[in-house]
């Protein structure tokens, strides 16, 4: 069983699947969401993926099961809620259990270790989290890289490392975006001059913002308000309060630029994009838009990283 899962929406608690950083091959979808086209060519082009797993939560992502039909592999799209009240909850909570009766039918299995995964996922997002608060002293290129390797893993093998290298200091910016797909744009920042601060990926802080999760009573409801406690994304709306969370980090940790990260055709972040902006150019915060056009996409943007550090 070889699942790809895209986007954080999708609750580990259940069953290993590979979650999506890459896609390197050749055959790649156009004019689309430029991260959700290169899971999609994943999933469609990969003989060792044999299912896949997504969210129904923007455009991009509803239309995954369109594109994907036909392919003979599993499939199953999980519908998340924009609210985040306990109807919300409960509604998650009914997809996340027919989640694991869809992978039991398709594989055949029984999936009876939830309880023993709950508290594995609690342990590794405590130890991430541990590690963000000593941000400004570790390489972020190493730590993001960590991320990156660790949700290829099955969630047993998922072991945090604690003993990264250290990085120079450098003018502080904040990172903003989904699931930043190819780590050599932070590589780009830093050789830039800049050292990140604190970011909103999906990877990172959005990953172990909720609270611990609970196998006492209900584990599907408990699973589904821990999801949707966490770190908002644009997908789900408030962009205001996305805002305030994130300026009140920018703040304390006195950000003196923001670089906002987003995929091509990626309507919910380029709608951020602009709350964003106006709250920044009020503040006098500098900010730089990077777009995307596929998962490999890096070296483009080093002329303009390092145009927007001589601005700072």
């Amino acid at each position: 069983m070889n699942i790809l899962s895209f986007s954080g929406f999708i609750p580990e608690h259940i069953c290993d699947t590979e979650r999506f950083i890459q896609y390197q091959g050749t055959q790649k979808i156009s004019h689309y969401c430029g991260y959700a086209a290169d899971y999609i060519s994943r999933v469609l082009e990969d003989p060792a993926v044999d299912g896949a797993v997504f969210p129904r939560s923007c455009d991009s992502s509803r239309s995954m099961a369109g594109y994907l039909s036909g392919c003979g592999k599993f499939l199953f799209q999980l519908h998340v809620p924009a609210r985040q009240d306990e109807s919300a909850a409960r509604y998650l909570a009914d997809n996340i259990q027919r989640y694991q009766q869809a992978v039991e039918t398709h594989y055949g299995i029984t999936l009876s270790d939830i309880p023993e995964r709950i508290a594995l996922v609690n342990r590794r997002n405590q130890a991430i989290a541990k590690l963000y608060e000593d941000i400004l002293h570790i390489s972020y290129q190493a730590y993001l890289d960590m991320l990156h390797q660790l949700l290829r893993l099955p969630l047993r093998e998922q072991n945090v490392s604690d003993n990264l290298p250290g990085s120079a200091e450098g003018k502080r910016v904040y990172l903003v975006g989904s699931l930043l797909s190819n780590s050599g744009v932070v590589s780009a920042i830093e050789g830039a001059g800049m050292k990140i601060a604190g970011d909103r990926l999906s990877e990172s802080k959005r990953l172990f913002s909720a609270s611990a999760d609970t196998a006492e009573g209900d584990v599907y409801i408990n699973i589904a308000r821990s999801m949707l406690q966490t770190k908002l994304s644009p997908t789900q709306g408030s962009f205001h309060t996305i805002l305030q969370e994130d300026l009140e980090e920018i703040r304390e940790k006195q950000v003196r630029g923001v670089i906002f990260v987003t995929q091509k055709f990626c309507e919910p972040y380029d709608y951020l994009y602009y709350v964003y902006k106006k709250q920044l150019d009020k503040l006098q915060i500098p900010m730089l838009h990077l777009v995307l056009s596929s998962s490999t996409d890096a070296k483009v943007f080093e002329a303009s990283l390092e145009a927007f550090s001589d601005i700072l």
